[in-house]
């Protein structure tokens, strides 16, 4: 697993959106923006998964996922790649849940929290960084 630079978890801190890219077992990828991505510790994050069918589904034939983070306004963007694991229960589950119903309380509780070990993050700022593995 890979730790997370101090810039991404700043930026993930940030309540920026995750754009989340899986791929079923032939290949058929699938993009999708998740409004619950946080750190959970130093190598893992994670979101909620309230409404992810076709995100769902890849993750279970194939637990290979991307996240893409954009900050336009401080001109920052990364990706982290890793292997997913999807929970619903246990203290990770139970803790977005109680932060969802305070946050969101319209929407229902996550059928899941995909949680992300974090094997490589990469810099897709624009500029000469773009590519560079950060970690």
């Amino acid at each position: 697993m890979a730790q997370l630079p101090d810039k991404v978890v700043s930026l993930l801190e940030g309540g920026h959106m995750f754009w989340v890219a899986t791929a079923s077992t032939d290949g058929v990828p699938n993009i999708a923006i998740k409004g619950s991505g946080a750190v959970a510790d130093s190598e893992h994050v994670y979101f909620a998964d309230l409404f992810s069918k076709k995100t769902r589904a890849n993750l279970e034939q194939n637990p290979i996922v991307a996240i893409g983070i954009h900050d336009a306004e401080k001109h920052v963007a990364v990706q982290i790649k890793g292997r997913a694991t999807l929970s619903d229960s246990g203290s990770l589950y139970d803790t977005v849940v109680a932060a969802l119903k305070i946050r969101a309380p319209h929407l229902p509780a996550p059928k899941y929290v995909v949680e992300i070990a974090v094997e490589s993050v990469w810099d897709m700022t624009a500029g000469p960084n773009a590519g560079n593995q950060l970690a």
